[in-house]
């Protein structure tokens, strides 16, 4: 495709459709006669076309050169005596040329002309030096991600080249005239329609630019090409030309990447404008008087989503560096016409409609050159033909302003194959009637070249093949190869070739065997049955995209398959990056495996399906075999190539189109579309783990899982126990921070979470990521048109696409936080002064702004209503809040000392009222129809009217920390500790409970949906209440510590520790267990024996069960009242025989581990007022020890005999070395070896401040210390090293998590273990000679195998995010197994010996 380049123009690059122009191209034009018809016409000519004319024309010189018939002249340049005579017949020598191109001076008058001059009438000086200095480039430099869209690069000279000279004389000098002035506008404006030659003018601009120097850079966008169709390296792009352009520049920008680290590079476009470009320059750029001039054609053809990045980065780049000024080019559009109206646009941008440039004797002169006898025989040496000045007029008067009408036709009179540029003349001739000309829409003019290779009467393969090959060019996503054509089209190659060469006049194809259309036009035209009326010419898109869709499933059915690129063990479990480089796997073999065809298929046959018929027999056999087959393969395909984001796309294309929601087909791909939802991380970071890992956690019950079990035959383990069904939880993510907010779009399509360094946006259907935008501070409005970042004193608003959206807003003060709201257009931000300021958002209007702080004293409640006394309970959830109401007629802000909320108006920023209290505030909260507000403080829990501020009611909160409100605010929830208080909000002054919820475990957040559902997250679960009936109707698995439903109701999302869940809670039930009832068969504990055929489960209630694993039911049960509380620790004897649980009231039972009979019971000590804490109990053959607050307590196994205690404070960690003589145990570092008063209970903080300790449990003496926290530890069999893995965060070149070793012998901590250090462990678990561990420590929890050779463990199973945060794990020797939550259940994980046989 063109962007317009049917300017007359100088065709070259190589292409075997162009010619070269000489520099003595003028000489070979044909001088006009005093009796030809062009001066008659001239005659003819009305004043203002004359006068157009006019301003076109050179300056008479004593070379006259050409005159063309319409009164432009242009003149040769004359080299002689070391300088150039050129213009106003001006003689100029190179010194003056040195110092345009190297001073560093404002340009004097004479200099600008100059320049003017050259830019305007020449091509080429022969002494410019084009060679370019990179010895100065730094390898980050160098390494600059960049796309080949520079005026020079080769895909742009294709299809791009200067004008011809001596055309667009006026245009050019006064661009040259701005560039070089001191116009007050900074940008100016191309503007044109397709055809006329925007892009032609770009490219001359750009080059001759650069042969003066003045050319700092420039970038071509195309939307053919993936790499010039958006703004991702648009500003990389730009910063690579800035650093060949200047050392200075090189040096500066280079120094900001070795700082960086690269990081900036991998931002969106104005992130990288601001770090790569305006920052390292500005200090540079400052005093510089000469202009850096910036080309960027073609913006219409950038992306939808990235244009206004482009356009406002550039705008930024003006504004901060002034010594740059931009030439753009685009096709009128409206969105833009906005954007330069409301962005200041008199003072930034200079518009130019192109077409108010356009003349005829531009046209004229480009045909008669090109028509000339020299360039005839040059492109057909055996041709003596020219055209006549009458044919010259009739081509002109068809083209009217159009130059691509021009240029096409040169190529068709000249075309190789025909070799006969008289007959192809007259082709042209015979259709051009005068009523006809000019063309219009160039619609007839198309037609006469199509009927070229498919005339009136010809045959129908003819018209087929016709159809088959321009339809699959214009069709397809983007350009192909014209052997990847011929797969989808099933056409050969060389009948493609014939179709296209037959053609090239308006398809154009390259080097690179890739044809495209000249100019969009075309496509417009034969799509359309109002326009191509001819029925041999018309392609039907339908049609078109049926047959592509067809062919790509033929191609996907005949390639994909499990392991496509036959990755080896263990490379197979690696992520794709470092599996391939294991293997040797380069991107040359990748492509042999996924060819061409195949990545295009994979890509792309959803987006045909789309345009196509779906209710076509062919289309849908082929859709059903496909789904049936090759899902997962497709998946795993689309994650090699990095294209796993289009599964989601494809997959709801598919299922919008569907006809029938109840068959399999729509079954099988809703289970993809949850597929690939949930375990999309997975999948992308390591395609082989859709069978491995994400094959594995598909509900059992579920169509996919039965069409494709079979895949898992290469698994290491199988998973039973898992889910039956989908659960409601859709999707993971990980946010990288913890997560202070969530909160949905108003068209449930769009999910942000916030943290207190970045934003992200999430799809909430799929749960892929959109952006991420940083900063100290965030707002968005509800209809995520706008986001607000802050940092210091400035404001920048963003779109969800994390593009920067015009100016930003700067402050006096510091800004604390920053508040907007979408439907009253507004933007507020609290200053650290405590001041506000409100702006209007659409115009950055400063609307209203305190004139300093207001403090106002608190007005003290009512003593009936409610006794208050001063509280000096300071904690506080919010620093300060800041909030518009739903329906942004109001504004609340928190007082600096917490003791009030002032209400204000959300339009205008008037002062409402102060709405008091005496202590400190916890949460604020709009209702959703902004009619009332809550406030929530350490000892009150008020309702306040958002009309006037009054009081409606008050009630006592607790303490309570959780505030929600209803809809219309007749609902109030809080929550304290374990329980959530539901309150009516219609009963008065004084707020009355309705009911109080038991959760079981302590409450973290609470929410209410808009039909009055209530969200209330534990530390443990989520569980959803129904208010209206009195019952919980869900728990859902995972801990938020925010909440946040979707408008509609229908999905949730939660933002706690890093990440992020979404849930989709449609179709529960009212008539769920209370949850009590749940909680008390809740699994807190877990065991397994060493040979793995019992597992031992405690339970919440205190319960104690001993199963078979085969079948995972309740063989043998121990109950009752052995444990008053939550069973908190179990742990075998390395023989199998015994098994020990314990309990935080300081109860230890032993177990017989074979029938579940309790053999004795045990008290940790304790101290007045203290529960014995205990963490963990360790047995060994002989010896049982149970560590906490109150030190190591030993007793003898078999006589159930205390007989020491190792004293100190102790944590969640022990292990017996396999002879029972060695115990190791992780100590609090701040307690001593001797018992103390001050001892507090253990609790996980960071490293150093706990130990790992190695006692002689036969000495009773402490051994060895090390300063590390452990999680997991076992001795090697010869006592002579430990295993552990760690917690500190600070080790080097390791991560939280991953195994060390300590040497008992030289009593260094080593990195490792190795593989013969793991092979001697006990509880190991075996695949294949391979140590297989859980590294539930890591985010997202693995199964790790060491194998030989890697010091660290290869992921062989991704267990899913949501069972990391309470995953009560055990192990043995060929088998693990973990808690799931929320179904209070075991899932086990077999290691297997040999493939599945399902």
């Amino acid at each position: 495709m063109n962007h317009g380049n049917g300017d007359a123009r100088q065709i070259g690059g190589g292409s075997n459709l162009d010619f070269p122009i000489s520099t003595n191209a003028r000489r070979n034009a044909k001088e006009p006669r005093s009796g030809d018809g062009v001066v008659q016409r001239e005659e003819a000519m009305s004043t203002a076309q004359r006068a157009s004319n006019a301003s076109n024309q050179i300056p008479p010189t004593q070379n006259l050169g050409v005159t063309t018939g319409d009164g432009a002249r242009f003149q040769t340049a004359h080299f002689t005596g070391g300088g150039h005579a050129f213009g106003s017949n001006s003689i100029v020598n190179n010194n003056t040329f040195k110092i345009i191109r190297s001073g560093d001076g404002q340009f004097t008058e004479s200099q600008r002309n100059l320049i003017c001059d050259f830019i305007a009438n020449h091509a080429n000086l022969p002494d410019i030096n084009h060679h370019l200095n990179r010895k100065f480039l730094t390898q980050s430099i160098i390494n600059l991600p960049r796309a080949e869209a520079v005026f020079d690069d080769y895909q742009t000279k294709k299809k791009s080249g200067p004008c011809f000279e001596g055309t667009r004389v006026a245009l050019l000098r006064e661009m040259a005239d701005w560039a070089t002035g001191s116009d007050e506008s900074r940008m100016y404006i191309l503007s044109g329609l397709a055809g006329i030659g925007k892009s032609t003018v770009a490219y001359t601009i750009a080059s001759r630019a650069a042969d003066l120097n003045l050319l700092g850079a420039s970038f071509f966008f195309s939307r053919d090409e993936g790499n010039r169709k958006n703004a991702k390296k648009f500003f990389t792009t730009i910063a690579y030309q800035l650093c060949l352009y200047n050392k200075a520049f090189a040096e500066a920008i280079g120094n900001m990447l070795q700082t960086d680290g690269g990081s900036a590079i991998t931002k969106g476009p104005r992130e990288q404008l601001k770090a790569l470009i305006v920052d390292p320059l500005r200090g540079i750029v400052q005093s510089r008087t000469r202009p850096i001039l910036v080309v960027v054609d073609a913006l219409d053809e950038c992306d939808e989503d990235d244009w206004f990045s482009v356009l406002t980065g550039l705008r930024q780049l003006v504004q901060e560096l002034p010594s740059f000024k931009v030439i753009l080019t685009t096709r009128p559009q409206s969105n833009l016409d906005r954007f330069f109206r409301s962005q200041d646009g008199h003072k930034i941008f200079r518009l130019q409609d192109i077409e108010n440039k356009v003349v005829d004797g531009d046209i004229r002169l480009y045909l008669k050159h090109s028509l000339s006898l020299a360039q005839v025989q040059e492109r057909l040496p055996m041709r003596k033909w020219c055209a006549s000045d009458d044919e010259i007029d009739c081509l002109v008067r068809a083209a009217g302003r159009l130059f691509i009408i021009a240029s096409t036709s040169v190529r068709y009179i000249l075309d190789k194959v025909a070799s006969n540029p008289a007959a192809q003349m007259q082709k042209l001739l015979f259709t051009f009637v005068q009523d006809r000309m000019p063309f219009k829409d160039l619609d007839e003019f198309y037609t006469v070249i199509l009927r070229s290779v498919a005339p009136v009467d010809c045959d129908d393969d003819i018209v087929d093949r016709y159809k088959s090959v321009v339809g699959a060019i214009i069709s397809v996503q983007h350009p192909l190869p014209v052997t990847t054509l011929a797969h989808l089209i099933d056409i050969d190659v060389e009948e493609i070739r014939a179709v296209i060469i037959n053609l090239q006049s308006v398809i154009l194809l390259g080097d690179d065997d890739i044809p495209r259309i000249y100019h969009k036009s075309l496509s417009d035209y034969i799509t359309d049955s109002k326009r191509c009326k001819d029925g041999n010419l018309h392609i039907d898109p339908m049609i078109r995209h049926m047959r592509i869709t067809i062919h790509c499933f033929r191609i996907m059915e005949q390639r994909l398959k499990y392991n496509i690129l036959d990755i080896g063990t263990p490379a197979r479990f690696m992520s794709n990056e470092d599996g391939l480089a294991k293997d040797g796997i380069t991107k040359e073999q990748l492509e042999r495996d996924i060819p061409p065809p195949l990545q295009y298929a994979c890509v792309s046959w959803a987006n045909h399906l789309e345009a196509a018929n779906v209710e076509d027999a062919n289309v849908m056999k082929a859709l059903e075999q496909f789904a049936d087959k090759h899902l997962l393969h497709w998946f795993e395909a689309l994650s090699l190539i990095r294209k796993l984001d289009c599964a989601h796309r494809a997959i709801r294309i598919v299922l919008k189109v569907l006809k029938s929601a109840s068959s399999d087909l729509h079954q099988l791909l809703l289970d993809g579309l949850r597929f690939i939802s949930k375990f999309y991380g997975t999948i992308e970071t390591s395609a082989l783990h859709t069978y491995y890992s994400a094959l594995s956690f598909t509900p059992t019950d579920t169509l996919l899982y039965h069409r494709y079990i079979n895949e898992a035959a290469h698994n290491v383990c199988s998973v039973e126990g898992g889910p039956a069904k989908w659960d409601a939880l859709v999707a993971s993510w990980s946010h990288g921070e913890e997560v202070d907010a969530v909160k949905f779009s108003l068209d449930n399509t769009m999910l942000v979470s916030l943290s207190e360094t970045m934003l992200k946006v999430w799809d909430a259907v799929t749960g892929t990521p959109i952006s991420m935008i940083s900063g100290d501070g965030f707002a968005i409005a509800n209809d995520f048109s706008t986001v607000a970042s802050l940092k210091d004193n400035i404001i920048t608003l963003y779109d969800v696409n994390g593009n920067e959206r015009g100016a930003g807003f700067t402050t006096r003060a510091n800004i604390v936080k920053v508040a907007i709201s979408s439907e009253s257009n507004r933007i507020a931000a609290l200053l650290s002064d405590q001041s506000v300021c409100l702006w209007d958002s659409g115009n950055g209007e400063l609307l209203h702004q305190d004139r300093r702080p207001l403090r106002v004293l608190p007005v003290l409640l009512p003593e009936d209503v409610l006794e208050e006394s001063f509280d000096p309970f300071t904690f506080m959830v919010n620093r300060c809040d800041l909030q518009f109401s739903a329906t942004g007629a109001r504004l609340a802000c928190s007082s600096g000392d917490h003791k009030y909320v002032r209400l204000r108006n959300g339009i205008d920023g008037s002062f409402i009222a102060n709405l008091n209290f005496r202590s400190s505030l916890h949460r604020v909260a709009f209702s959703a129809d902004g009619s009332r507000i809550t406030t929530l403080t350490s000892i009150s829990l008020n309702l306040w009217s958002c009309e006037d501020g009054k009081l409606i009611g008050i009630g006592r909160s607790g303490g309570s920390t959780s505030l929600a409100i209803s809809t219309n605010g007749s609902l109030l929830a809080t929550g304290q500790g374990d329980k959530a208080t539901l309150w009516s909000g219609d009963s008065g002054s004084l707020l009355l409970q309705i009911e109080v919820l038991s959760l079981g475990f302590s409450m973290a957040a609470i929410a209410f949906s808009l039909d009055d559902t209530l969200a209330i997250s534990t530390v443990n679960c989520i569980k959803l209440y129904n208010v209206k009936s009195h019952t919980f109707i869900s728990t859902l698995s995972s801990s938020s510590m925010v909440l946040a439903f979707s408008p509609d109701c229908t999905r949730l999302a939660g933002g706690g520790f890093l990440a992020v869940h979404l849930w989709d809670i449609r179709g529960f039930e009212t008539s769920s267990p209370f949850p009590n009832e749940q909680e008390k068969r809740h699994i807190s504990a877990l065991a397994l024996s060493r040979d793995c055929s019992r597992v031992a489960c405690g339970f919440v209630s205190g319960e104690v069960e001993l199963r078979e694993t085969g079948s995972l039911g309740k063989q043998l049960i121990a109950t009752g009242t052995h444990h008053a509380v939550a069973v908190a620790t179990l742990v075998y004897s390395p023989d199998g025989r015994q098994f020990a649980s314990g309990s935080n009231d300081g109860t230890v039972n032993l177990w017989d581990g074979k029938d579940g009979a309790l053999r004795g019971t045990l008290q940790y000590p304790t101290k007045p007022g203290w529960w014995g804490f205990i963490l963990v109990v360790g047995v060994s053959n002989t010896v049982l020890a149970v560590a906490g607050g109150n030190g190591i307590v030993l007793w003898d196994l078999k006589t159930l005999h205390y007989f020491h205690t190792f004293a100190g404070s102790f944590g969640a960690c022990l292990s017996f070395s396999a002879d029972g003589a060695l115990l190791a145990a992780v100590r609090n570092a701040a307690s001593n070896d001797t018992a103390s008063d001050d001892i507090t209970p253990y609790r996980r903080s960071p490293s150093p401040f706990y130990q790992t300790i190695i006692f002689d449990v036969t000495t009773r003496t402490i051994i060895s210390t090390i300063d590390i926290d452990s999680h997991a530890m076992a001795f090697l069999p010869d006592n002579s090293q430990l295993v552990v893995q760690h917690l500190n965060d600070d080790e080097p070149h390791v991560d939280v998590g991953d195994p060390l070793t300590f040497n008992l012998i030289n009593g260094k901590l080593e990195r490792g273990p190795t593989f013969a250090h793991f092979m001697q462990l006990r509880n190991i678990p075996l695949w294949h000679g391979v140590p297989v561990l859980t590294m539930h420590l890591k985010d997202p929890p693995y199964l790790g195998a060491l194998f030989s050779g890697h010091d660290r463990p290869v992921p062989v199973l991704w267990i899913p995010r949501e069972f990391r945060e309470r995953m009560a794990t055990a192990q043995g020797r060929s088998a693990i197994a973990f808690v799931d939550d929320v179904n209070s259940s075991i899932i086990y994980l077999r290691i297997l010996t040999s493939p599945l046989g399902w």
